[in-house]
């Protein structure tokens, strides 16, 4: 009884929390009053929803551990190691500090099962686990991490652990300590590249709402709280130091319906709340916005007919100008589109497939929401000597 009245005082708080920032303004701090720095994109078009100081260098905390998730992924899947390694857990492993998964020194856990420990419980000592089985030593995966994060143009980011734990100074405990730094919007590339790569390998974890390992006598909530209450939820990661405040990575798909052509994911990021349910209420106003406010449509076919454009003005020369791929926008509710045109002056000969120009999408206030290449649908390669000489007076 008293875990049920618990659970309700809680929910009753979250929506305290969360209905008053339900805003259809732009205003940062009407929609998201709760961290210091967000974001929400959609993964598909990559379009920014919204965004406050996201890119403010910041820790990170746990949220490192998508990292060390992605190159764990990855080094499965390039075959460097099987996700049913045995680990072999030893006291350097067994003594790390902060959200555990309980290792115990001698204990053999395989690899999998570390990894849901890490984004399921967030366990640090997980982490490490995971990174000296991949590079043999943690200060090299910590080297892959930075070079991975390089690699995604996350431009303001840098690991120092696999966790995300403050490294202090010992011998000088009123120095700053060490931390993995990170922004919103980095943060939110590191999470729509796992899912535009990783999709049912991120998702067949971070979607646990419990994980149990019976073999080892354990079970525990999965710490992201969303996925209790949004059932389109299924990730990513939460995290917490003093420093850092609570932070969250989360994710949420959008079915096709009357509003949105296609299915589609919704990332977002929070940092830097000063407490749980304000981290969990700045989480849930930030989707229901982007839910609310936008929506994803179909703005071009792939192989739709542009126009014709004509080599040296010779209606011989008919070059058929039609679009290289399908395009969609994520548009607000209240923007137009408008489109710009810029093609190349077309030289003989033309073949099918030619990038000819590029067609330019873009909202009233200037900004690119996406670009399609307009190319050739034939061949102009094949003019005759007549046309040939007149090309040679009209050029």
């Amino acid at each position: 009884m008293r875990k049920r009245l618990k659970k309700l005082l809680l929910l009753t708080f979250v929506l305290i929390l969360s209905l008053p920032t339900f805003s259809y303004c732009d205003d940062n701090n009407k929609v998201d009053r709760y961290s210091r720095s967000s974001i929400l994109i959609d993964q598909n078009t990559n379009r920014v929803m919204f965004e406050k100081d996201p890119d403010a260098k910041r820790p990170l905390a746990s949220l490192s551990k998508m990292m060390t998730f992605l190159i764990a992924i990855e080094a499965i899947e390039n075959k460097e190691v099987n996700k049913n390694d045995i680990i072999t857990i030893d006291n350097d492993i067994a003594r790390v500090k902060g959200s555990s998964y309980h290792l115990k020194v001698g204990e053999k856990v395989p690899l999998y099962e570390l990894m849901k420990g890490l984004m399921i419980v967030s366990g640090n000592d997980a982490s490490i686990a995971i990174a000296k089985h991949i590079s043999k030593d943690v200060d090299t995966f910590v080297n892959r991490m930075n070079e991975k994060a390089k690699e995604l143009g996350m431009t303001n980011t840098t690991f120092v652990n696999p966790n995300g734990l403050p490294i202090y100074n010992l011998q000088n405990p009123k120095e700053p300590p060490k931390e993995n730094i990170s922004t919103a919007r980095d943060i939110a590339k590191l999470g729509k590249y796992m899912f535009d790569n990783y999709e049912k390998e991120v998702t067949a974890i971070t979607d646990m709402q419990v994980y149990s390992y019976p073999e080892r006598g354990f079970q525990k909530n999965n710490t992201n709280a969303l996925l209790g209450i949004i059932p389109a939820v299924d990730g990513i990661k939460t995290g917490y130091t003093g420093n850092a405040g609570y932070c969250l990575a989360f994710s949420m798909v959008v079915d096709k319906d009357e509003k949105n052509e296609i299915r589609h994911r919704m990332i977002g990021v929070v940092l830097g709340a000063n407490h749980k349910e304000k981290r969990l209420s700045a989480s849930l106003s930030l989707l229901r916005y982007g839910k609310d406010n936008f929506s994803t449509k179909k703005v071009m076919e792939k192989d739709q007919l542009i126009g014709k454009k004509y080599i040296n003005g010779l209606e011989e020369l008919e070059v058929v100008l039609k679009s290289k791929d399908e395009l969609y926008a994520t548009l607000k509710n209240t923007e137009n589109l408008n489109s710009q045109i810029t093609l190349k002056e077309l030289k003989y000969p033309v073949k099918k497939g030619d990038t000819i120009g590029v067609i330019k999408y873009f909202t009233e206030t200037g900004q690119v929401i996406g670009s399609v290449d307009v190319i050739s649908a034939n061949d102009i390669d094949n003019a005759s000597l007549v046309t040939k000489i007149k090309m040679i007076f009209t050029d």
